[in-house]
C-alpha cells in the first residue's frame, strides 16, 4: 500500500490555493496547528460537498515532505462493524482476537510503524468521512494521537457529527476544531474567474452562488452542466446566463445519485415526495413514509422544516429538486401523487406551493383545472419561470380563460424581448371579447409592446381606439350593464395613454399646467397614478430637478403597490426612472440602493433585469470619469442586453460604450458599439433617447473625427428651443466642458440655479473656475468634484491650477495640484474598491499626526501655516513630515501619495 499516495491524486504544494479559493486561511490554520506542538489532531466539520476532501488534500500537500500521511476512509457499510475500517492494517490478526482493542492496537500500530520507519518521519493519520466511523475505531485513533505517536486530521460532515471518542479531543483542548463556512458570493466570483476568465456578469456569479448556496461540490456541478447544455456561454469574450440554471444536468445528477445510495429506502421516498411536492406538510410525509426516515432526514441536513404551527418540509439544497424529480419516471411520479393526494384536505395555499403541484401534474399528464392553470402561469410568468407558464397556459381549456392564457404566453415571450411575437399573439385578441373582463385582457400588455415596437404614444393610442368602439359595442348588447362597461373601457383607454406617454417620456406643457393647477381629471386607478408620476419625474428631469425628480418617482413607486398581473414589469419600469434621476443627480449612493433592489431579485429576474443594472453601473463608471471601468461593464452590459431588455436600454447603453471606448482610445471596440448604436431601435424614453445622441456625438469628437460635435451636443440640449430643458442642456455641456469647450462653462452658470443634485453643483463650480481662470478656483473646484466622485472633471480642475500656478511660478503649489491631479487620474483607472484598500495600506503607516500634517501638507500648505493650523512648532511639523516620507517611501512633498489627501 502506497499511503504517502492520495486517492484524487493529491495537488502538489504550490498549486493547493488555486484549487481552494476561499479556503486558504482554512489550510494555512490546519497545517501550523498540525506542526506546532499544542495540537494533536486538526478536524474539519462541514456540509456535504464543502470541500472537505479537498483541503485534507491540500493539507497533505503542504505537508508532504514532512511527514507520512496514511488514510483511513470512514464507510456507511461498516459504521456498525467494530474496527471495520481498519480492516486492510490488521489483515493478519485473528479472528478471535479481532474484536480485542489492545490486540487490534498493536497490530494497526506495527504497521503504522513500518510506514514511518520507512520514510523517517512523523505520522499523520488522515481519516476523510468520519461522521462513518465505528466508535471502537475512533477510540484506537484517539489513543494513538493522546499518546504522541500520530497526528491526526479528520475531516467530517456535521451532521451526524464526529464519533464521540474524536469530539472528546476537541472538549479537552488538544484538537484544532475549523468549521468549514459556505463560500461568499465573492469568493464564488474568484471562482469563477479562475475557471473561466475575467469577463463574467457580476450577475451571473450571483445567480450561481444563490442557487450553489456556497457549495463548492454543487457550484462545480452547475457551472459545468450549464457550459455542457449552452446556459452558461461566451459571448464577444463575455461570460453570461442564456436561461434560467438547469439543474438536471449529468453532474449534478451524479451527485444526487450518489447521495440517494446512501439512504434507505424510506428516506429515498420521502426525498422523492418532498421534491415533488416541497413545500409540503411535515405530518402529511409522516403520515406516508413515517416518523424515523424523516427525522434521519433532517439529522443529516437533507431536509429542513419550517418552525411549527403548521411545520412544511423542503429539501435542504433546493437545487436537487429538479435533479430528483428528473430521476422520477412519470409512472411512479404519478403513484406519488395519488399517494399523497389521498392524505391533502385542500390544495397549496402558498404560490411557491401551487407551482409545484401544478408542475407536478403536468409532468406526471394529471389533469388540472383550468383556473388553477391560469393561476398557476400567471404566478410563473411573473416569476419569469418562462417554460412553466407556456405549459400551464396552453393546457387551459375554456375559451373564456384562453385570452387570458395567451396574454401570459405573450407576456412570457415579452420577458425574453420577442416583442414580435407577443404582438402577433395580443393582435389575434385585441378589442375583442363578449365580457368587459376579457375584453380588457392583455390590453396594458398590448400597449408596451407595441411601444417596444418603436409606435409613437400617438399611434398607439390611435390604434387603441379600437378598445372604446369595442366598449361601445359592448354596451349596446348589454344595456342593463351598459354604464360600467362604458366607465371601464374608458379607464383602461386612459391608463394605456398615461402608460405610453410615460414609457415615452412625452408630455405636454398643457398637461403639466392643468397637473399644476388641479384642472386635470384625477387619475381613475393606482396605475394611472404611477404612470402620471413617473411622467412628471421624466419632465422634471429633463429641466434638471433631479432630486424632484427623484422623490416623484419614488412616490410612484409607492403608489403602484404591487400585483397588477397586467403589468408585471412596473416596479422595474419605475426604478430604472428612479436610477436615471439619482445617476443624473449624481447621488451614488442612492443608485447603489436602488440597482441592490433590483439584484435581490431571483435568478430569472436576474437574468431579464441583470443588464439593465450593469448598464446603470456602467453609466455612473463613465460620468464619474472611470472610462476603462465603465468599458468593461457597459460591454458586458450589452451582451446581457442582446438576450434579455425589457426596458430597451440596448441604444443607450451602446452609446455610452461607444462613448467609454473612445475615451480609452480604442478604436476598433468603438466602431463596433457605433454599429450596435446604428442598428438598434432608439430608446423608448424622450430623455435616454437625447441622452444616447449625446454619448454618440461625444464619442465621435473623442475619436477626432466631429468636428461640428460642440454645436451639435448644444442642440440637443434645448430639442425645443427654449429653456425649459435644463436638465438636457446640463447633461450636453458637460459633454462640451469635457471637450476642452471653455465657452460651455458661461451657460452652465446661467442654468445653475435651475439645477439640483450634487453632480450639478461640483461641475458648475468647476465652469465657475474656468470663467474666472484662477488657480486656486481651480483648486476649490477640484476639491469639489473629488467630493462629488467626479474624478475626470477634478484631475481637469488640478490640471489647471497646476498650470496657472506655474505661471505665477509658484512651484511648491504647481506641485501639490499636480500630485492631486494624479491622485484623480489613479482613482479615476483603479479597479472598483482597490482605491479604498491602498489608501488604508498607505494611512496606516503613519501616526494620526503624522496623518493630520501630511494631508495638510497635501492641501499646500506651508510648513509655518501647517503649524500654525495644528499649534505646533515648525520643528515638529518638519520632523513629522521628514518620518513619513521615510516611511511612505518618497523623496518630498510632489511625490506624497494621493491617499494622504482629505
Amino acid at each position: 500500500m502506497d499511503s504517502s499516495r492520495n486517492r484524487a491524486g493529491a495537488p502538489a504544494a504550490a498549486e493547493a490555493p488555486e484549487s481552494l479559493t476561499g479556503r486558504t486561511e482554512d489550510l494555512r490554520s490546519a497545517v501550523e496547528a498540525l506542526q506546532g506542538g499544542t495540537y494533536v489532531a486538526v478536524l474539519l466539520l462541514g456540509d456535504s460537498g464543502i470541500g472537505k476532501s479537498t483541503l485534507l488534500d491540500a493539507v497533505v500537500a503542504e505537508l508532504q515532505t514532512a511527514v507520512t500521511p496514511v488514510r483511513i476512509h470512514g464507510s456507511p457499510s461498516l459504521a456498525n462493524v467494530p474496527y471495520g475500517v481498519l480492516g486492510p492494517f490488521i489483515v493478519g490478526l485473528p479472528v478471535q482476537e479481532a474484536t480485542s482493542q489492545l490486540a487490534v492496537l498493536r497490530t494497526f500500530w506495527s504497521r503504522l510503524e513500518e510506514e514511518r520507519r520507512s520514510a523517517q518521519r512523523p505520522l499523520l493519520l488522515v481519516v476523510d468521512d468520519a461522521h462513518d466511523l465505528d466508535e471502537s475505531t475512533a477510540g484506537i485513533l484517539v489513543e494513538l494521537a493522546a499518546a504522541g505517536w500520530a497526528k491526526l486530521l479528520v475531516a467530517s460532515a456535521t451532521r451526524p457529527g464526529l464519533p464521540e471518542p474524536l469530539l472528546q479531543l476537541w472538549f479537552e483542548g488538544i484538537a484544532e476544531r475549523l468549521d468549514l463556512r459556505p463560500l461568499t458570493q465573492q469568493q464564488t466570483y474568484d471562482i469563477l474567474d479562475r475557471a473561466l476568465g475575467p469577463q463574467i456578469l457580476p450577475s451571473v456569479a450571483e445567480i450561481l452562488w444563490e442557487a450553489s448556496e456556497g457549495n463548492p461540490l454543487l457550484l462545480s456541478g452547475l457551472i459545468d452542466d450549464a457550459k455542457t447544455d449552452g446556459t452558461l456561454l461566451q459571448r464577444n469574450g463575455v461570460w453570461l446566463l442564456s436561461r434560467p440554471l438547469n439543474s438536471h444536468g449529468d453532474h449534478l445528477t451524479d451527485v444526487v445519485r450518489r447521495q440517494l445510495l446512501r439512504r434507505s429506502p424510506q428516506e429515498r421516498q420521502a426525498l422523492n415526495l418532498i421534491a415533488l411536492a416541497e413545500p409540503v406538510s411535515r405530518d402529511l410525509i409522516e403520515a406516508t413514509v413515517g416518523e424515523d426516515p424523516v427525522a434521519a432526514l433532517i439529522e443529516h441536513e437533507m431536509i429542513r422544516v419550517t418552525p411549527a404551527p403548521h411545520p412544511q418540509l423542503r429539501l435542504w439544497h433546493s437545487i436537487y429538486g429538479d435533479t430528483l424529480r428528473n430521476l422520477i419516471s412519470p409512472a411512479r411520479s404519478l403513484q406519488l401523487r395519488q399517494s399523497l393526494l389521498r392524505l391533502m384536505d385542500n390544495e397549496p395555499t402558498s404560490a411557491e406551493g401551487l407551482l409545484r403541484q401544478v408542475s407536478w401534474s403536468i409532468e406526471c399528464g394529471a389533469e388540472v383545472e383550468d383556473r388553477q392553470l391560469l393561476r398557476a402561469a400567471v404566478l410563473a410568468s411573473r416569476l419569469h419561470e418562462d417554460e412553466l407558464a407556456r405549459k400551464a397556459a396552453a393546457l387551459v381549456r375554456d375559451p373564456e380563460l384562453q385570452v387570458a392564457a395567451r396574454a401570459v404566453m405573450a407576456r412570457t415571450y415579452f420577458n425574453t424581448s420577442d416583442y414580435a411575437a407577443a404582438r402577433d399573439i395580443l393582435e389575434a385578441d385585441f378589442a375583442k371579447g363578449l365580457s368587459v373582463a376579457v375584453l380588457l385582457t392583455g390590453t396594458l400588455m398590448w400597449a408596451a409592446v407595441q411601444a417596444a415596437l418603436g409606435h409613437t404614444p400617438a399611434e398607439i393610442m390611435d390604434r387603441a381606439g379600437a378598445l372604446l368602439e369595442a366598449g361601445k359595442q359592448l354596451a349596446r348588447n348589454n344595456p342593463d350593464d351598459a354604464e360600467g362597461i362604458l366607465a371601464a373601457t374608458r379607464e383602461r383607454y386612459a391608463t394605456i395613454h398615461a402608460m405610453v406617454c410615460a414609457l415615452a417620456g412625452e408630455y405636454t406643457d398643457s398637461a403639466g399646467a392643468e397637473a399644476e393647477a388641479g384642472t386635470r381629471p384625477p387619475p381613475a386607478n393606482a396605475l394611472e397614478a404611477a404612470f402620471r408620476l413617473a411622467l412628471t419625474s421624466e419632465r422634471l428631469l429633463v429641466q434638471g430637478k433631479a432630486v424632484q425628480s427623484f422623490a416623484a418617482v419614488s412616490e410612484a413607486l409607492e403608489t403602484a403597490g404591487s400585483g397588477h398581473d397586467e403589468l408585471y414589469f412596473l416596479a422595474e419600469f419605475l426604478v430604472a426612472r428612479a436610477a436615471a434621476a439619482v445617476i443624473h443627480g449624481g447621488d451614488w449612493g442612492a443608485a447603489e440602493n436602488l440597482l441592490s433592489g433590483v439584484t435581490a431579485g431571483t435568478g430569472p429576474n436576474l437574468i431579464s433585469f441583470g443588464g439593465g443594472v450593469h448598464a446603470a453601473h456602467g453609466i455612473i463608471l463613465m460620468y464619474q470619469g472611470k472610462a476603462a471601468q465603465a468599458l468593461n461593464t457597459l460591454s458586458a452590459a450589452l451582451e446581457s442586453l442582446r438576450i434579455a431588455d425589457p426596458q430597451q436600454l440596448f441604444a443607450l447603453t451602446s452609446a455610452m460604450a461607444f462613448a467609454a471606448a473612445a475615451d480609452v482610445g480604442a478604436q476598433d471596440k468603438a466602431a463596433a458599439f457605433l454599429a450596435d448604436y446604428d442598428a438598434a431601435p432608439p430608446a423608448v424614453s424622450r430623455y435616454l433617447r437625447i441622452l444616447s445622441q449625446m454619448a454618440v456625438t461625444y464619442g465621435k469628437a473623442r475619436l477626432g473625427n466631429h468636428p461640428g460635435a460642440v454645436a451639435e451636443l448644444r442642440a440637443l440640449g434645448r430639442p425645443d428651443g427654449d429653456d425649459s430643458t435644463a436638465g438636457l442642456e446640463f447633461d450636453s455641456l458637460a459633454f462640451c466642458l469635457a471637450l476642452g469647450d471653455r465657452d460651455a462653462a458661461t451657460r452652465l452658470l446661467e442654468l445653475q440655479p435651475d439645477l439640483e443634485g450634487t453632480r450639478a453643483a461640483a461641475i458648475c463650480q468647476y465652469a465657475a473656475a474656468v470663467s474666472t481662470d484662477v488657480a486656486a478656483g481651480y483648486l476649490d473646484a477640484g476639491k469639489s468634484c473629488e467630493d462629488a466622485e467626479l474624478w475626470g472633471f477634478a484631475a481637469l480642475a488640478y490640471d489647471a491650477a497646476a498650470t496657472g500656478y506655474r505661471a505665477a511660478g509658484d512651484t511648491l503649489r504647481e506641485r501639490m495640484a499636480a500630485s492631486q491631479r494624479k491622485r484623480c487620474l489613479d482613482r479615476a483607472d483603479s479597479v472598483s474598491g482597490q482605491e479604498q484598500e491602498v489608501e488604508a495600506d498607505a494611512l496606516g503607516l503613519l501616526t494620526r499626526r503624522e496623518r493630520d500634517i501630511v494631508a495638510l501638507a497635501v492641501r499646500g500648505l506651508s510648513d509655518r501655516q501647517i503649524a500654525a493650523e495644528l499649534q505646533v512648532s515648525i520643528r515638529t511639523v518638519e520632523g513629522h513630515l521628514y518620518r513619513s516620507y521615510a516611511k511612505l517611501n518618497v523623496k518630498g512633498r510632489d511625490q506624497l501619495p494621493g491617499t494622504a489627501g482629505s
